[in-house]
């Protein structure tokens, strides 16, 4: 727990020098929409979509499995 908790603090501080590192401004013009904000959180924003976009592939990919799984199963118990 404890471990968990050393990690999250480091990864805190090392994403805040970051963002203190990196305060110049981007515009960024995405479907129509117009932002001015900073690179980090442009480079944030990125990463974060990122990981739900894997988040999302990952957890299709873990459902499409466990269906392969269960139907394997019937068709084993059936003959």
């Amino acid at each position: 727990m404890r471990i968990a908790l050393i990690a999250g603090t480091l990864a805190l501080a090392a994403v805040l020098i970051f963002i203190i590192q990196n305060t110049s401004g981007v515009s960024i013009n995405f479907l129509g929409a117009h932002l001015h904000v900073s690179l980090a959180v442009a480079m944030l924003l990125g990463a974060v979509a990122g990981a739900l976009i894997m988040a999302a592939a990952g957890t299709a990919r873990i459902t499409q499995l466990r269906q392969n799984i269960r139907r394997e199963r019937r068709n084993s118990r059936d003959r």
